[in-house]
């Protein structure tokens, strides 16, 4: 962290601290009275399902989870409008819907612009910099990372009443935010390069769909006899003006006789066999020359900021007769982060120090690499296990220390089951558009990864006393996505958008929404369960008068929407709109969309109208490996709870969980809070 980053981490953890000491005053006086010193495991499941536990369950397939059941309740748990992940684990968070927390999907938009941005998190950073020589330059601005979630964490509660916490991995908390309980940053922290996470493919032999693929870079490798020299893309240098990108330097030997290649990355040499997955690999970009002076002090001037280092997994696809190797994104180095992802700052290297290194990525299971035909489904599997490995062999080691503690809370975060039943749901549904020979090799994938989770629910059944209240559950569940909706091809078509330019020509190929024409447009969908009004003296051309006018068309496109049929099967392909005055709660209910569209099952809003794509026709079938989702009506896709202690009301939901924590713990709920205790 650089000194500028360090001193506005600081500021920002002051105002931190003095929300947090706010938010205890309204609960009932400057001071806090004591804790219960309860003691609280909390088992975060990424979409695990209720239908899918219910059935391994009959089987008789999770003999840890039914122990967890016979000792209290196993039952759905509401999720969030929508039921997106970092909607509904914000609402866990904060105790509050999105009305109070600010995040309402994957994506927002800007009112003054309509150009889409990232909800959880936002880069800022600066030009500022002294010329030297050439186009070589000295930065002098930090830049900055803002967490964009409203709302005090709940453990920020906790740790405020002094009550030990720590928190691995929960999705939406990054940058992490804590003035004193030990967290990692989960769902949002980028790889190196700034991105979600961007794997690079060295290749011989250049795919037909390199120039299109999303979260992946294809690079040429040239041999010249049986030895390539290329490098690993990495971020813009920010020694030299105009920000050209840096470069990690690779040398490939390759031995086609006996299959295998050495594949050398600055100092680490690497030795895989066809078919073979390498450990973790560092890899270093620097940012000055690697002649001369430079060449020679290079490594030591790497901690002042003007080198950076990451790791990566290598797979070796294939040697000859064309080359193909497989490079994770560069995940932050939890031994040596390159950008904060925990707090206190030491506590991913003193994880990685007990464990060995891990995935720091935010969703680390690689379904870019599969979804563009890298990976096949084998080989994005084994990529798969090894997260699920780390995070096993991570959450043992936890899970230890918390045993060994007098009291507090622990909570886990496991994403694979979200991540493989989106791209793998294919592999158990024979009906599904996108099923093949491929998928259906892999029948049992999701039951494996529950029957995985199993065993961690076992871990902590076996090492903890009783009166320790273990709760496992889940933001959402799954759901078939067998149809796609282009929402905004049909707003267009029926009226309520209008764009410059509706030849098929144009139309098929714009994008964000530069082909609408905003003055004559009224509706427009935006992110997957979005619906905006153009509303006036909110959006820069707002043409829709709040009020009457806008009450009526809202009543007018729910009649419409929920009236629409799918001309191939003829379901009803959305079930409710929900308006958001009607839904949300809090000072930032009315930044929402006007309406969250509850899509029914098998449907979905496509990525082509979520950033402003109009395809010709208005439903597609859903051939891609991203086979199964949960963006729909929240009442079809509820998540998990299951208690170690009976459940006294009907239907719980996240933001009660969050009540109900603080409450083991003698403390009241925050005012903006909207959840009850379950106990």
């Amino acid at each position: 962290m650089t000194g500028r980053m360090r001193r506005r981490y600081i500021a920002f953890f002051a105002l931190l601290l003095l929300v947090v000491g706010v938010a205890i005053a309204e609960m009932g006086g400057a001071e806090a009275p004591a804790p219960k010193r309860g003691k609280v495991l909390v088992l975060g499941f990424d979409g695990m399902d209720p239908g899918l536990l219910r059935l391994l369950l009959d089987r008789g397939d999770l003999p840890n989870f039914q122990r967890l059941i016979d000792r209290g309740t196993f039952t759905s748990l509401g999720t969030s409008i929508p039921p997106q992940s970092p909607v509904a684990w914000s609402n866990f968070i904060t105790g509050m819907d999105p009305g109070g927390h600010d995040i309402f999907d994957f994506i927002h938009r800007d009112p003054k612009t309509y150009l889409p941005f990232m909800s959880t998190s936002q880069a800022v950073s600066s030009d500022d910099g002294i010329g030297l020589w050439g186009e070589w330059r000295i930065p002098t601005g930090g830049g900055e990372v803002l967490n964009l979630r409203r709302g005090v964490p709940f453990w920020d509660i906790l740790t405020a009443h002094g009550v030990p916490t720590a928190i691995f991995k929960i999705p939406a908390n990054y940058p992490p935010v804590s003035e004193g309980a030990k967290t990692l940053s989960g769902l949002g922290t980028p790889d190196i390069l700034g991105t979600p996470g961007t794997f690079t493919y060295l290749t011989t032999h250049r795919p037909e769909n390199a120039d299109d693929i999303s979260g992946g870079k294809v690079v040429d490798v040239y041999f010249d006899g049986g030895t390539a020299e290329t490098a690993i893309p990495g971020p813009p240098n920010p020694m030299r003006e105009g920000h050209e990108k840096s470069g990690c330097p690779v040398r490939i030997h390759r031995d086609v006789e006996n299959r295998i290649a050495k594949i050398v990355i600055g100092e680490e040499e690497v030795l895989l066999r066809e078919g073979e997955w390498s450990d973790w690999v560092p890899v270093k970009y620097y940012f000055l020359p690697d002649h001369g002076f430079w060449g020679a002090v290079r490594p030591a001037l790497d901690p002042a900021g003007m080198g950076l280092t990451g790791i990566a997994r290598l797979y070796l696809k294939s040697v000859a007769p064309e080359f193909g190797l497989y490079v994770s994104p560069i995940n932050i180095d939890p031994l040596a982060p390159a950008q904060p992802i925990s707090t206190p700052d030491d506590w991913a290297a003193k994880i990685a120090e007990k464990t060995g290194r891990f995935y720091t990525q935010g969703m680390p299971e690689d379904t870019k690499a599969l979804e563009a035909g890298i990976l096949t489904d084998t080989e994005f599997l084994q990529q798969a296990g090894y997260v699920l490995d780390e995070r096993m062999r991570v959450y043992d080691s936890l899970l230890n220390e918390f045993v060994g503690q007098e009291w507090g809370l622990l909570y886990y975060y496991f994403s694979s089951l979200d991540q493989q039943t989106h791209v793998m749901w294919r592999a158990m549904d024979p009906h599904h558009p996108a099923s093949d020979a491929e998928a259906r090799e892999h029948p049992d994938i999701i039951y494996d990864i529950m029957k995985r989770f199993d065993q961690a629910v076992g871990m902590a059944l076996d090492r903890l006393p009783e009166d320790v209240l273990v709760l496992a559950m889940s933001d959402h569940g799954f759901a078939p996505w067998y149809r796609e909706v282009h929402l905004n091809s049909w707003l267009a078509d029926n009226g309520y958008l209008t764009l410059k330019d509706p030849s098929k020509e144009t139309r098929e190929k714009s994008d964000f929404f530069l082909n609408v024409d905003w003055r004559r447009t009224r509706v427009y969908a935006l992110g997957i369960n979005g619906l905006y009004i153009n509303t006036r003296g909110r959006e820069k051309y707002g043409v829709v008068s709040p009020g009457r006018e806008k009450d009526a068309l809202i009543e007018e496109l729910t009649t419409r929407l929920t009236e629409l049929r799918d001309p191939k099967t003829g379901k009803q392909p959305i079930l409710a709109l929900y308006r958001n005055d009607e839904v949300y709660h809090g000072p930032y209910a009315a930044e929402a969309p006007d309406m969250s569209v509850g899509y029914a099952r098998e449907y979905r809003g496509s990525n082509e109208s979520a950033l402003g794509e109009f395809p010709m026709e208005w439903f597609a079938d859903n051939t891609g490996k991203w086979s199964g989702d949960h963006c729909i009506d929240a009442r079809e896709v509820p998540g998990i709870l299951v208690s170690s202690r009976e459940v006294r009301i009907a239907d719980p939901m996240l933001y009660d969980l969050t009540v109900t924590l603080l409450n083991e713990f003698g403390i009241e709920k925050g005012e903006h809070m909207v959840g009850r205790p379950i106990f």
